[in-house]
């Protein structure tokens, strides 16, 4: 694995950032608490940061399978290439 992409306190430091400035600029108007909009974000940060660390873990293995078909290239490089490909392939924003 790549590595965690932060702890849940800071995804929800994070998540309570971007509600609150788009609440204090009035860019939204919530029907619900906003602690409940707040959540909201929190869980799909989160989820958005496992969708990409997954990714990341398959490039890492496909790079792995091919290091002797790749000689000579730097294989951090090679798996960031194999992650963008896997995220257009799958509509995933990076």
């Amino acid at each position: 694995m790549s590595g965690v992409r932060g702890t849940p306190q800071q995804v929800h430091r994070l998540a309570n950032r971007i509600v609150e400035a788009i609440l204090r600029q009035g860019y939204v108007k919530p029907k619900k608490d906003p602690a409940v909009l707040k959540d909201r974000v929190a869980d799909l940060l989160q989820k958005n940061f496992e969708e990409e660390e997954a990714l990341e873990d398959e490039a890492e293995r496909i790079a792995r399978s091919r290091v002797r078909q790749m000689v000579g290239v730097d294989q951090a490089k090679m798996v960031q290439l194999i992650k963008r490909k896997l995220a257009e392939e799958r509509g995933f924003p990076l």
